[in-house]
């Protein structure tokens, strides 16, 4: 009986799906390369044969062809009467101008593919592939900051739905970079002022984007390296989204230090990440993410919503909550406060 159903059970197994993991860079190569190929903007309010399109882009038309074929099977481009034109989602997501444009992000990910196909040598060493975008020179740092923001006006939106900051006035986002969720914040709640504190070079991309938001009187910039330099203090609520997976375990309590120093009594921290589950295990988006801070940096990892609870309390704060947002966000926050 054993036998027949470990054979049931093996019959059921997909045959296609360790080939679906090994060929999934597919979709995204052809995503990167009709991005790098400016498809999406061309075919804006308007469509266009292949031929068309691989004449303004001075490509081959057979491989244009082939090209928009696969962006259609992916949902990107729709085909009619041979004319390829842009589908709700990548007028959405795709096309320069829209509100939710999404890419700065598509251009991060494909920034990133190469030291991705030195993951082996990451594994091997220890040691980060690349330099982090504040090296890379300024168009690089640009691009990486726009598509943070991007990413984050949604995450902002809901975020400042589910954390009420009514009671707070002065709000310190660490590494806050475009300074989104500042604005977010900011938007809801009428008496609330906001610093991000961040490298000079990315304030001043900040200062941008804040003016866009015409923010400028409730949203300061502080100028300092999280790493070694005091965050201040005055404030009553501290952020840290995305960046403690970027550090080690022993650099994340400095970073908690810091934070319980800079915050009055009764002071509240939020700290958001996409976090691996307490048995870590998954889920596979935060894993993920643990293995491109392997690549990125010299000591980040995915960490667990159960480590950085103990780490928030081996610092002092206390009542630590976790919040875990609904879908499709990925990330959890854990709410703690200073007695």
């Amino acid at each position: 009986m054993v036998k027949q159903k470990a054979k049931k059970r093996s019959n059921t197994l997909d045959p296609m799906q360790v080939m679906g993991i090994s060929s999934a860079y597919w979709q995204s190569k052809i995503l990167h390369t009709a991005q790098r190929l400016d498809i999406f903007n061309r075919l804006k309010g308007r469509a266009a044969t292949a031929s068309e399109l691989a004449t303004e882009c001075k490509a081959d038309a057979r491989g244009m062809e082939i090209l928009l074929v696969a962006v259609v099977s992916l949902g990107l481009l729709s085909r009619r009467g041979g004319k390829y034109r842009n589908t709700v989602r990548s007028r959405t997501f795709l096309v320069q101008g829209s509100p939710r444009y999404q890419g700065g992000i598509v251009s991060m990910f494909d920034s990133w593919y190469g030291a991705w196909g030195d993951l082996e040598q990451a594994v091997i060493t220890g040691r980060p592939i690349v330099d982090k975008p504040h090296d890379q020179g300024p168009e690089a740092l640009r691009q990486y900051i726009y598509g943070m923001h991007y990413r984050a006006l949604a995450q902002g939106a809901l975020l400042a739905k589910k954390i009420d900051l009514s009671t707070r006035r002065s709000l310190l986002d660490v590494a806050g970079g475009p300074g989104t969720f500042c604005i977010k914040f900011c938007q809801k709640f009428k008496k609330l002022a906001a610093t991000v504190l961040d490298l000079p070079q990315t304030l001043e991309i900040t200062r941008e984007i804040v003016g866009k938001f015409k923010m400028q009187s409730r949203i300061s910039r502080r100028p300092g390296d999280y790493l070694k330099d005091s965050f201040g203090e005055g404030y009553d609520s501290v952020l840290l989204s995305s960046m403690l997976n970027q550090e080690s375990p022993q650099v994340i309590r400095e970073i908690l230090r810091k934070s319980y120093n800079a915050i009055d009594r009764k002071g509240l921290i939020l700290v958001q990440d996409q976090m691996l589950n307490r048995e870590k295990t998954g889920p596979l988006l935060s894993a993920l993410i643990g293995v491109n801070q392997l690549i990125h940096t010299p000591g980040g990892a995915a960490h667990s919503e159960k480590e950085v609870s103990e780490w928030m309390k081996e610092i002092g704060f206390r009542k630590i909550k976790p919040i875990h947002l609904p879908p499709p966000s990925p990330f959890t926050v854990l709410l703690g406060e200073k007695p």
